[in-house]
């Protein structure tokens, strides 16, 4: 028996969801319980770790994008302050303490996805792989290579950017 996905029906009574303005939409209406449901972006916290003039960039050991360089990121769980959850997904993938110490800007609108991107500093711990890391490179500001995810590249932009005028 094939397995009814989220997005197709409705999560109360199985009823086949119809899409409310008929084109590529988040919201959804079931006919028959007259149910509404809306698909929500993931949110997830991007960190940019710094070091004088270099940023941390980790290789990964899961999908997506299994063996590119990449900013250190995570989702953030639900209830969860996403300054919070990008201090933990540092400590989950590189094993050290960071404090935040700026915003640097929300990006939206590419994908389901949310990105809260933070500055960071090194505190304490020593930088070690994990389950979702197979390395790690600390990389000059000017050496940074293309990364895989779709925001990377404006994120990288406007750090630079950041970093120039200041």
């Amino acid at each position: 028996m094939a397995k009814k996905s989220q997005n197709n029906f409705c999560s109360k009574c199985g009823y086949k969801l119809e899409s409310i303005h008929n084109t590529q939409t988040s919201e959804f209406n079931c006919k028959k319980c007259n149910s509404t449901f809306y698909l929500d972006p993931k949110v997830a916290a991007v960190v940019i770790v710094k070091k004088q003039d270099k940023i941390l960039l980790v290789k990964r050991s899961i999908e997506p994008h299994l063996g590119k360089w990449s900013l250190l990121s995570g989702y953030v769980n639900r209830g969860e302050k996403v300054e919070e959850a990008a201090i933990r997904e540092v400590k989950e993938e590189v094993h050290i303490d960071v404090s935040i110490t700026e915003l640097q800007g929300v990006y939206s609108g590419l994908s389901p996805v949310v990105i809260v991107v933070f500055h960071a500093v090194h505190n304490s711990g020593e930088l070690s792989i994990s389950n979702e890391v197979s390395d790690f490179k600390w990389v000059k500001n000017e050496e940074i290579p293309e990364l895989p995810f779709i925001y990377d590249q404006e994120i990288i932009k406007d750090y630079l950017l950041r970093i120039q005028n200041n």
